[in-house]
């Protein structure tokens, strides 16, 4: 009769294994959630949020710290490097390889009558050196291939900075909008204000109806929810341009700078100049045409491969015996090897070809991005034109809409004229304030848009780097 297992060893069987991770609870039936967030594992802790404010005294400032703290220009910089790696990596092989050695033997083996041999005991260090002395070009090729990866890479990062440098650009002018916008409304409450006032003071000296007070209160009420709203758009604004500047939204920004306008377009700057600049600057489109010529030489490397390989092989060796005295000995050899590759399957070829397509496709689509290039530049020159435009005849609106709003103003101060036509000319030049603010924004945002459809760096990036 075979022993029954005692519990404490059954439980030992049952039990899990250590380390062996828990089944997990799944929800029992459709339209159940699962709760088991604390499955995963534990996170570092992450750093406290920052509260003290951060202030910037100028737009290059704020987008220069956007450059060096956004995450996307970090994976750009590691990608710089991976490629820089693989460049060193190719060029290696430029160099001879030489290989140290040592090694330690314990043998016994039968000697030709079948008798057994003392045990032998030998070790000693030994050198190999090879050294590929002509290959038809593949190292060459290889070389040319991780350059031009490299170039792209170079290229990508650019246009991974000219883009932060574009949504912060963005963010900002769209702030200045908003903010233009609570200016106008806060000096427009202050005028209706004014004017309820003076509607009330007429009204007690017999000089007002019931009807004014109420018209001057309820413009009043409405613009105060009008700049309460747009307080909001700027918060929002102020959010977007602290993602667009990684800067924590927990913490204050001060922008301490007045927004300088850019000069008017100059007639010289013909659209078709712009269109030749963007084909050199984009660097977008010189990626592209750095990976079809990595692409191009992949397919030299591969056809090179498929001819001989002339290369230096060298070795020596010094060996030491431990069970008797004799002499350590020294070996060496030095030869050349030609090797002809035979048959591979086409292997070779086929990379060849695949890497010839490579090139032809990104050639096409070069092709391509420069139609985009062209058409970027084309719709940011027209917008800058139609900004520009804009401008011109939103200063001739605001300039009448302040004489109307002084002459409203008079004209209700010596009673000549009503409290509807005072309000009326104070919200016209409300208006007015808030397109002459929303026209300047607008043609700093559209010169942005040009300046990265042209593929154009700052002027401090352009005149503090080589």
């Amino acid at each position: 009769m075979k022993p029954a297992l005692s519990p404490l060893l059954l439980c030992a069987v049952l039990s899990p294994l250590p380390g062996l991770a828990a089944p997990l609870d799944l929800p029992e039936r459709p339209g159940t959630f699962w709760l088991g967030q604390d499955a995963l594992p534990d996170e570092a802790q992450a750093p406290a949020a920052q509260t003290e404010p951060i202030r910037f005294d100028s737009l290059a400032a704020l987008t220069e710290h956007a450059l060096r703290e956004r995450p996307e220009s970090r994976a750009a910089w590691l990608g710089i490097q991976a490629e820089a790696a693989r460049l060193d990596a190719a060029t290696a092989a430029n160099w001879p390889r030489l290989t140290g050695q040592l090694s330690f033997t314990h043998s016994r083996s039968l000697s030709s009558s079948g008798a057994s041999t003392p045990t032998q005991n030998r070790y000693g260090p030994s050198l190999s050196l090879a050294y590929v002395l002509y290959d038809f070009g593949a190292r060459a090729a290889d070389i040319d291939t991780q350059r031009y990866q490299l170039i792209a890479s170079l290229l990508g990062s650019n246009g991974t900075l000219q883009d932060t440098i574009a949504e912060v650009e963005a963010a900002y002018y769209a702030l200045l909008g908003v903010r233009a916008q609570v200016d106008a409304l806060r000096q427009l409450e202050v005028s209706l204000r004014a004017s309820l006032d003076a509607a009330e003071a007429r009204l007690q000296g017999g000089l007002a109806s019931r009807a004014d007070q109420l018209r001057a209160r309820a413009a009043l009420a409405e613009t105060q929810l009008a700049r309460q709203a747009a307080e909001r758009d700027q918060a929002k604004a102020e959010a977007a341009l602290k993602q667009a500047a990684s800067i924590e939204q927990t913490r204050g920004l001060v922008l301490d700078w007045k927004a300088q306008l850019p000069a008017e377009l100059e007639v010289a700057d013909m659209l078709a100049d712009l269109l030749a600049e963007a084909q050199r600057r984009r660097p977008d489109l010189q990626a592209l045409r750095a990976a079809a010529a990595s692409a191009r030489a992949a397919a030299e490397r591969a056809r090179a491969a498929r001819w001989p390989t002339l290369s230096l092989a060298a070795n020596g060796g010094r060996t030491f015996f431990l069970e008797d005295e004799r002499e350590p000995s020294t070996s060496y050899s030095v030869g050349v090897n030609l090797s002809v590759p035979l048959f591979d399957g086409g292997r070779l070829a086929a990379e060849a070809r695949a890497a010839d397509l490579d090139a032809e496709r990104l050639a096409a689509e070069v092709e391509t991005q420069r139609s985009v290039v062209s058409r970027e530049v084309t719709d940011a020159y027209l917008d800058v034109r139609h900004a520009q435009a804009q401008r011109e005849g939103v200063a001739v609106q605001f300039e009448s809409a302040s004489e109307s709003a002084r002459a409203a103003e008079a004209r209700y101060t010596s009673g000549i004229g009503s409290l509807l036509e005072l309000l009326t000319a104070q919200a016209a030049l409300a208006r007015a304030q808030q397109a002459q603010s929303q026209a300047d924004s607008d043609w700093l945002a559209a010169f942005s848009r040009l300046n990265r459809a042209l593929g154009r760096l700052p002027v401090a990036v352009s005149t503090s780097q080589p």
